[in-house]
């Protein structure tokens, strides 16, 4: 190997991912580096020896989680209430606002409708030409 072990090969290694420690054994510094970093790992997991267990904080941490995931997960259709309110109010709006169209009135009788349409049948001249015929008139 052409130089030290780098912050990230120590941390494989850590981790039981690193390779052969021929290097370790040949180079002073990259020992003390290793040591090092395998002492505060010890430190921070809160154990005196190699082989004892994790201090009690990460013991509580690990079972809570573990708890979390045997759990049941919540649905979330925490949502579904606010959606039907919300609907029931633009409903509420929509029909307050709403004012239909009137209807239609017939201004005329059916009796007035069938003599207006019979005439019209019956004229000689189209009823759209007497605007046409009223523009030549003189007065």
């Amino acid at each position: 190997m052409n130089g030290h072990l780098t912050s990230d090969d120590l941390l494989n290694r850590l981790y039981g991912v690193g390779g052969d420690d021929a290097h370790l054994e040949s180079c002073a510094e990259c020992a003390r580096r290793w040591s090092d970093l395998r002492a505060r790992r010890e430190r921070f997991l809160g154990r005196a020896a190699a082989g004892e267990e994790a201090s009690e904080f990460f013991a509580a941490q690990r079972s809570r989680i573990r708890l979390r995931l045997e759990r049941e997960p919540r649905p979330r259709t925490a949502w579904v209430p606010a959606g039907i309110a919300a609907a029931a109010c633009l409903l509420a709006v929509g029909l307050f606002v709403h004012r239909p169209a009137a209807s239609p009135r017939a201004e005329t009788a059916d009796a007035q409708l069938f003599s207006d349409v019979y005439s019209m049948e019956q004229s000689e001249e189209p009823l759209a030409a007497a605007p046409i015929h009223a523009l030549f008139e003189e007065r």
